[in-house]
């Protein structure tokens, strides 16, 4: 194994706390809430965006594919930028975008309109992404550093789960138009506290190896490619639920929209937590533990997904599909921590840029456009099991990275 491929001793991290300023977790906890809402109310409204422009399920997608590609992009390029100029002004930057962005999709008369906004939306998601995760990363002692980023992750779940569903229930009642001004207007107000975020202007450590060197190494790699299988899965399912419960389940919008946001809210947010700490757990006995956490929690929601799409019987199949979300949802919590050891802190930001752009150009980008186009041949429940699929390679891969991690580190104690 080379030397880059595990992660260096921890460091004791930055501080980042400052007289009159903003402690990070529960600001960056809220900005993410509106970050996944602002991403996934589209998702919401998408049978009423398709009848405006006369879409197809294939064009449909593109706005989930264009939104994460650019998305990716800047996440690569922001990465290096926060590490040298330290991440408040690049976290500042992202939300003050995306909310104008928003909000400008709004304003969208045409197709071609709506998908340049919501490429937009992806500059600035993809700004704040990586500087978030690294002064999380940097903020939190390393025993308590997967549950500082489960709590962050609550508000994914939470702000996913009501995207979906403020789009699905007041789209039909004041348009989708209308849904997007109420989703972007609060970001910009969060835009401005963003700037009075404790933080590190930067983060300098004496290293012997440049950036690249960790970006190769193998654990990295095989970590990214965990994350890319992982985030087709999420994002096919995320993309389509709406159209599996609604239109091929016949729950009534106000049922299928309610039981969304009950499977985000308890399942999702509580998947996040039980990941965080379970991973936090699990590196207390030995090195590897965030990896092992998502690893397990992948290979066992692999048969419960498969039956949820499967079965037709409405009890079995809501039960199935909420233990389904509870699995899956463990991976947000510890992952950005699985992407934090394997380099050192000078280099936080850019690791988790590229891994950041990683999964969203091959995995969450073309995921709803791929799905899309084996269900319009099929159906959306069937084209679904390709998530499945990329679930159970993703778990399997995770577990090989909590190996790596686990030989590459010094025996622990209980």
């Amino acid at each position: 194994m080379s030397a880059a491929s595990a992660a260096p001793p921890a460091a004791t991290p930055s501080p980042v706390g400052h007289t009159g300023r903003i402690p990070p977790l529960p600001l960056l906890t809220l900005v993410n809430y509106f970050n996944y809402l602002d991403r996934q109310v589209v998702y919401g409204m998408t049978p009423l965006i398709g009848e405006s422009f006369g879409l197809s399920k294939f064009q449909l997608g593109l706005l989930a594919l264009v939104n994460l590609l650019v998305f990716a992009v800047a996440s690569l390029a922001s990465g290096p930028i926060a590490d040298k100029i330290g991440p408040r002004k690049v976290i500042f930057f992202g939300i003050l975008v995306w909310s104008i962005a928003t909000i400008g999709s709004a304003l969208a008369n045409s197709f071609a309109v709506l998908l340049f906004f919501r490429a937009l939306v992806g500059v600035g998601e993809g700004a704040y992404g990586p500087s978030a995760n690294s002064l999380l990363c940097a903020a939190a002692p390393p025993e308590k550093r997967g549950r500082a980023l489960g709590i962050y992750n609550v508000g994914m779940a939470l702000g996913g789960t009501s995207g979906l569903a403020l789009g699905a229930v007041l789209a039909p009642v004041i348009g989708w138009r209308g849904v997007f001004w109420i989703a972007g207007a609060p970001s910009i107000l969060l835009a401005l506290a963003s700037a009075f975020v404790a933080a590190p202007e930067r983060i300098p450590r004496p290293v012997s190896l440049p950036a690249r060197a960790y970006l190769l190494a193998p654990t990295y790699l095989i970590a990214l490619a965990g994350g890319i299988l992982a985030t087709f899965g999420a994002s096919a399912l995320i993309f389509w639920s709406r159209w599996l419960i609604i239109e091929e389940r016949h729950f009534s919008v106000a049922a299928g929209s309610l039981f969304m946001v009950l499977v985000g809210l308890v399942c999702g947010a509580g998947g996040v937590i039980a990941g965080g700490y379970a991973g936090d757990a699990f590196n207390r006995r030995a090195g590897g533990g965030h990896a092992r956490a998502i690893g397990l929690s992948m290979l066992l929601a692999v048969p419960v997904g498969a039956a949820a799409l499967l079965i037709r019987v409405i009890p079995l199949f809501m039960i199935l599909t909420a233990l389904t979300v509870f699995l899956l949802s463990v991976y947000n919590g510890p992952s950005a921590a699985v992407v934090d050891e394997l380099g050192p802190p000078q280099f936080a930001a850019t690791l988790q840029a590229v891994f950041l752009f990683g999964i969203h150009v091959l995995g969450n980008a073309p995921a709803a456009s791929v799905v899309g186009w084996v269900a319009d041949r099929s159906t959306v429940a069937i084209a679904l099991q390709l998530a499945v699929l990329a679930f159970a390679l993703s778990g399997v891969l995770f577990m090989i990275v909590a190996r790596h991690q686990r030989l590459a580190s010094p025996a622990r104690v209980g």
